[in-house]
Parts: structure tokens; sequence; C-alpha cells
């Protein structure tokens, strides 16, 4: 008699696999909250730390959630370092959790040398030192600025800015006390800041300068949880209609506005749903960053007079305007692959629609155009930190970045160098402690037309 112990053995562990499988796993360990302890910053500064992580006292978490607190805690500006760590409460099972922040100082710097070496010819910075065939630049930038706490979650701020100007602004945490953040901000120059306004809005692909400028912004954010948020920007910068450039200089025509005549505004607003679990705003080494919204933007330029090579001085131009609407979304995300080394990958992706009035092509005005826009592209980024201090009271890092970023633009239908696509290969060095930051960086620059 043939046996059937092998069969039935069988049976039983195919029986017993999918039993195995659909074990509840453990479920990752809460700690009750009693208190929240925030040492290093100002009782200020402080409230605004114990704010910022959406960590409410008397409830549980989990060692994750208390982690992306602290990553929240990492990125405001004014934090150069935080960790944390529980102590055991006034009873069983119960725990302080202690935040330790290492504060910027009051006082603070950003500088930065930018040098660029153009695939072809550029006019794409006005500042600095370009070579004579327009190949190359070299400039230099910065501002210092001191902030000032008020109150119980408000920042107060200014700053001289060698290309804004003079800025101002005021920052309020914690708003409504639901964990809002709300920023408004003022900037104005004297002298000019020149804008290369997204193909969109100008097929002609330009920058365009502002005189006497000034700007306003706001920006709120919204947190929606742990990690998301509800981001809104809105900006206006307005001042004297001065230089209309065509960025790519071997193209076609170099057309200008003459100085002082006539009135520019560009306006910009976007809500966007942001996922972030980054642990820096500076130097990520780890985590991602998802974003996806709408954008819009507006430029309006009326009273001009026409200069330039093709047209006698002193013409008058028709107003220009021109606004746009995209639906746009990015990705980024931190890898660490060694305690110093990180590789992060970006992508973004917009498509979107725009309407141009009087739009200035060559020899002609063209009283109504109406664009669709689609545009994209691709970062690869290596960070390696040289050096990593954070002895009390001493914070500094020094950090190497070394990119390659690969994009395109397109319109339809084409009026200047569309589908236009951008190559840049950028390295840098970045150094931070708790004054502020200088960086240090050498960027290819390729731009122009794609050829079928």
């Amino acid at each position: 008699m043939r046996t059937r112990t092998p069969w039935i053995i069988a049976l039983l562990l195919l029986t017993a696999l999918p039993a195995r499988g659909q074990e509840a796993a453990p479920e990752p360990a809460r700690f009750l909250i009693e208190t929240i302890t925030v040492e290093g910053p100002k009782a200020a500064a402080a409230n605004i730390v114990r704010a910022e992580t959406l960590l409410r006292a008397g409830e549980s978490y989990t060692e994750d959630q208390l982690r992306l607190a602290v990553y929240r805690v990492h990125r405001l500006p004014f934090v150069l370092d935080a960790s944390f760590s529980l102590r055991k409460g006034s009873r069983r099972g119960a725990y302080e959790l202690l935040i330790e922040v290492q504060p910027a100082r009051w006082f603070f710097f950003d500088t930065w040398m930018r040098a660029y070496l153009f695939g072809v010819p550029l006019r794409l910075d006005q500042r600095g030192f370009t070579s004579r065939d327009q190949r190359s630049n070299i400039s230099f930038d910065g501002l210092v600025g001191s902030r000032l706490f008020v109150g119980r979650s408000g920042v107060l701020f200014g700053a001289l800015d060698s290309e804004e100007g003079f800025q101002a602004g005021f920052t309020q945490y914690d708003l409504f006390h639901k964990g809002i953040l709300a920023n408004a901000g003022f900037s104005t120059n004297v002298c000019c800041v020149a804008e290369p306004l997204p193909l969109g809005l100008d097929p002609r692909f330009v920058t365009w300068e502002f005189t006497n400028s000034r700007r306003l912004s706001l920006n709120v954010s919204i947190p929606l949880g742990g990690r998301q948020s509800l981001q809104v920007a809105v900006s206006d910068r307005a001042g004297g209609a001065g230089l209309r450039e065509e960025i790519l200089v071997d193209n076609t025509v170099h057309e200008l506005g003459d100085f002082n005549q006539g009135e520019l505004s560009y306006r910009r607003a976007e809500a966007k749903w942001v996922y972030d679990t980054s642990d820096d705003p500076i130097f990520p080494s780890r985590g991602s960053t998802l974003s996806a919204g709408l954008e819009a933007s507006r430029v309006v330029a009326h009273g001009l007079t026409i200069g330039g090579p093709e047209r006698p001085a002193g013409g008058a131009a028709p107003p220009f305007k021109s606004q746009q609407v995209l639906a746009a979304g990015s990705a980024v995300r931190y890898w660490s692959i060694t305690p110093r080394q990180t590789i992060s990958g970006t992508a973004r992706i917009a498509v979107g629609r725009s309407r141009i009035e009087n739009l200035l092509v060559v020899s002609d005005v063209l009283p109504i155009v109406d664009l669709d826009y689609l545009g994209g592209s691709v970062r690869l980024q290596h960070s390696l930190t040289l050096q990593h201090g954070r002895a009390r009271g001493r914070v500094h890092d020094l950090r190497w970045e070394s990119g390659a970023e690969l994009g395109f633009e397109r319109t339809s239908p084409v009026f200047g160098p569309s589908p236009l696509r951008r190559f840049a290969i950028d390295t840098a060095l970045v150094y931070r402690d708790q004054w502020g930051r200088v960086r240090v960086s050498l960027t290819y620059l390729s731009l122009g037309k794609i050829v079928p």
C-alpha cells in the first residue's frame, strides 16, 4: 500500500505558508510624550521650535514621527543643528522629549562667487565681469542682515543685498496656534534688477531690466500632517522698464526699450501641495520632497519707447501684456551612501498655456499670441562633507557639491528659440557656520535651440 505521508506533509506546508505571511507585522513602539523641552535658543525661538514639531504634549508618537519632527526643526532658517532624546517622565510609561538646538547668530551673512563658462555667447548676467566674447562671466554677490525675535513666535529681519538692494520682512510662526507659517517681505533697489522671463511669457527668450524697482512678497505654509503641507506664494515686482535683451547673442535681433521710459511689472503666484521628509534645508542627506500645484505669472509693460539697430530711437510701442498658467510637479530624492556622501536626483515637469498681447518680434508687433508650453528637467548631484563640526557653541560644515542638469522647453507656435535645450555641469564648495554661508561655484552652461 502506497503511503500518503509526503503528500500530507506538503499540504500542511502549503497551508502554513499563507498563514505565516498573514501574520500581522508588529506595530512600532509608541512613546507617550508628557512634556516637550527645548534647550539652546532663547524663549521666543524655543516657542517656534516647539510649534514646528507639530507634536502635542499628552499624546503618543512613534520614533519615526519624532524623527520627522526634528527634521522639521532642522529646516528652520535659524537652526543649524538639532537632536532629540527621551527622558523618563513623572509616571511609568511617560517621557519628556528633549530637543537640543544649535541656533544661528542674530547677525548673518550669505556670500557667493559664481564663475560661468557658456557653451554659446549669452547675455545672462549684468553683474560682475563678462568676457568680450560673452562666453564667460564672474560675479561676486552677497548679503548681510540681522534677525530679531519678537512676541511669542515672530521674527523680524532686515538685510542689504547686492542683488535685491534693501530687504525687510516679518515671519510669523504657529499662526492661530495651528502651526501655520506666514512670511511677508519687501525689497527695493535704486539701480537695476534683470529678470530672465520664462519662455512661455516671452518666446523670444529675453531678460528684462527693472530700474528703481521694488518687490513685495507673501508666503503661507499650512501643515496638513506630519509630512505634508499646502504652500501658497505671491510676489509683485514693479519699476521702470529698462533693457529688454535676447539671451542668445547669436539669435536674430538685439531688442531693447529705452532706459526710464515706461513702467514694468512682474507678478507671480503659486499654490502647491508639498510632501517633505528631507532632514536639512541646506545640506540634506536623506529623505525626499514631492510637490504638485499651479503656477501663474503675468508681465505688463506700458509707456515704452523702442530703440535698437533695427528701429529709430524714440518710437512708441503698444503696451505689452503676457500671462501664463502652468500645472507643475517636481520630485527630489536624497540617498545617504556613506556617512559623508549623499546622492540626489531631481525631476520637474510643467505644462501650461499663455496669452501674449503686442509681442515684439524683429520688425513686427503681433497683437494676440496664444501659446502652449511644455518644459521639464532632470538633475543628478553628488555631495561630499569635508568637515562636520558640532562642538558646543561652534557649528561648521564644509561641503563639496557637484551635479549635472538637462532640461528642455517648448512653445507652440514658435516665435524664437523653441524647442530650447539646457545643459549644465557645476561644482561648488560651500562653507556654513553659525554666522552665515560662503559659496564658491563654477558652472558650464549651454543653451540653444534643439536642432532636429
